[in-house]
């Protein structure tokens, strides 16, 4: 255990039941962690969307890939599937391919292999990858997303030639409810550092009304959410090297 952050107030935004990583991480290097939660993650709510996604799982061993983008995504997906399915084996032959390695790890988490991981993780990155090392022209994909997520993967492999179903897989909504009480501390006693993980997280707190503490600095895991920040009108003080848990805790280390 190491203490470069000891005496450092770190705010978490990420959605309480993925909080977890990161927290044990920032601990681990000292830092005093407030936990302020910026979503909410549930299935999909209305009746078709639903139905849609049940028939997506339902129908998986027909397509030769699966795209996962979140950490999200895979563990709705898989909780529906083993539902579905008493046999992993119902899969087919579908490769799995995942953006960065919280959704692979995740995958990992329910005994399935990844096929294919872009090195740099953003779902540009994902396209490019199959552009470079596979054919995909009429391949059958389906792509496990939320409501909400940027359009950037179905419309980057259609263009390659394959037939892209995106599977709505759950929705979020900004998290309005101090549902840790850090939200207060946050207030009351101030931070060092603020922690954003995605653009929705960080369009969620600046949006839902709330104001930094004073001087403390906004941290980012990578250049698609921190061009999201800039756009809210913030600066962004520390970006993590890779888009990860481990560079983003790294980053504000050196800072």
């Amino acid at each position: 255990m190491s203490n470069e952050l000891k005496g450092k107030r770190v705010v978490v935004t990420r959605a309480s039941s993925q909080a977890g990583q990161l927290k044990l991480l920032l601990e681990a290097r000292g830092a005093d962690v407030l936990e302020v939660p910026t979503m909410r993650v549930f299935p999909p709510r209305t009746l078709d969307a639903q139905r849609d996604f049940v028939d997506s799982v339902s129908h998986v061993h027909t397509y030769d890939w699966l795209v996962f983008t979140s950490v999200n995504g895979v563990e709705q997906f898989f909780d529906a599937f083993f539902k579905a399915f008493k046999d992993a084996r119902s899969i087919g032959g579908a490769k799995i391919a995942a953006v960065g390695p919280s959704t692979a790890a995740m995958i990992h988490s329910y005994r399935y292999a990844v096929d294919l991981m872009p090195s740099v993780y953003v779902a540009e990155e994902l396209v490019r990858e199959f552009a470079d090392k596979e054919s995909v022209e009429n391949l059958t994909m389906m792509w496990v997303r939320g409501a909400e997520t940027r359009g950037v993967v179905a419309g980057g492999l259609a263009a390659l030639g394959a037939i892209v179903d995106e599977c709505i897989a759950y929705e979020t909504a900004p998290e309005t409810e101090d549902v840790t009480g850090d939200r207060k501390r946050m207030n009351d006693e101030g931070a060092d550092y603020i922690l954003f993980a995605n653009s929705a997280g960080a369009r969620n707190f600046f949006e839902s009304g709330n104001v930094l503490p004073r001087g403390c600095k906004v941290a980012s895991i990578g250049k698609i959410t921190s061009q999201t920040l800039r756009d809210l009108g913030q600066v962004v003080a520390v970006e993590a090297a890779e888009s990860t848990m481990e560079s983003l805790v790294d980053a504000i280390c050196v800072d």
